[in-house]
């Protein structure tokens, strides 16, 4: 017994800097695993729980106002990393070219980062078909308008000069010849033709069937027949896109979302035949257009002066009489 009592340590005395040096140890590690587990709270927080199917609707004419609204939609769906995939919903007769060109390729940006599905509601003419063939796939109902690839203008005038200004040149006002502007639509219309066919030749399910000869003769096509040329890869609406989407995007849980609503931005409504006759009312002269040519230029508005001259033509045209001297007057009954 006096030896198991020699052993023990007297009441009162340290533990043995072995027993510190674990104590600090086992308070390190709670430190550490506090601080983890916080650290991955705020990662979970950052990441989206859940990636999301955005869908945008663009039923519009293509013009600088809706222009700009879709770019600032379409980047910023690129650039959050809740977006897993981008379907877009269009209804658009075209509109200005240089419009359409610039939405096109910024759609095509964003399908180099995430899938872009394309759903044609009605109609995708013109300009509106180039922001189509910008898709990773394209769905139109059957009964839907597409194509019109092309370009359109006023009839360009001939060069002059104003009497109320002074300018540098004989083109200062118009931009150039008349033949010059027609080149100019000539551009534009092979840059269009050449995108489409980029882009459709190598479609992943149904590549182009039509010859670049052909589409530049602007046919409009319906959905049925667009797809068996190789205009679309199937018939649909935005469900088969949102579906579509998602498989692009490898998603097998996903929501789908509005994005303008998503985004807290409005979004992109007006009536595409109005605004269409709108747009062509205040296009300056020289404004090359990829718009559905169904749509017609509104009427010239002639001066007063001469609008007692103008009859109505076969067709429901009007044109001016011949000019004479002297203002037309009632026809004179022969005297008795």
């Amino acid at each position: 017994m006096s030896e198991l009592n020699s052993t023990r340590e007297p009441h009162g005395t340290q533990a043995r800097p072995e027993a510190r040096a674990s104590a600090w140890e086992v308070a390190l590690a709670a430190v550490l695993l506090v601080g983890c587990l916080l650290g991955g709270q705020v990662l979970a927080e950052a990441q989206p729980a859940e990636q999301a199917v955005g869908v945008l609707r663009f039923a519009a004419t293509l013009e600088g106002t809706t222009t700009r609204q879709a770019v600032e939609l379409v980047e910023a769906a690129r650039l959050d990393p809740a977006i897993g995939a981008l379907v877009l919903e269009i209804a658009s007769p075209g509109g200005v070219a240089s419009s359409s060109e610039l939405l096109f390729y910024t759609l095509l940006n964003f399908r180099q980062h995430k899938p872009l599905v394309v759903v044609i509601d009605e109609i995708a003419a013109s300009g509106g078909y180039y922001l189509a063939v910008a898709g990773n796939r394209i769905y139109a109902p059957p009964s839907s308008h597409i194509g019109n690839i092309g370009t359109r203008g006023k009839r360009p005038s001939d060069p002059a000069l104003a009497p109320e200004e002074l300018s540098s040149g004989p083109y200062k006002l118009d931009g150039g010849s008349r033949f010059e502007q027609i080149h100019q639509l000539d551009l534009a219309r092979n840059a269009f033709l050449h995108n489409v066919v980029a882009q459709r030749a190598q479609a992943e399910l149904v590549p182009l069937q039509i010859s670049a000869a052909e589409l530049a003769e602007a046919r409009l096509y319906l959905g049925s027949e667009a797809l068996a040329l190789g205009l679309i890869d199937g018939h649909g609406s935005r469900a088969e896109g949102v579906e579509a989407a998602a498989e692009l995007a490898g998603l097998e849980s996903y929501q789908v979302v509005d994005l303008p609503a998503y985004l807290g931005q409005e979004p992109i409504t007006e009536s595409p035949t109005d605004s269409a006759q709108a747009l062509l009312a205040q296009v300056p002269p020289g404004t090359i257009l990829m718009l559905d040519t169904r749509v017609p230029f509104p009427e010239r508005a002639w001066p007063a002066n001469l609008r007692s001259l103008r009859k109505a033509r076969g067709g429901g045209e009007a044109g001016l009489l011949e000019l004479s001297s002297s203002p037309a007057s009632p026809p004179q009954k022969d005297p008795p």
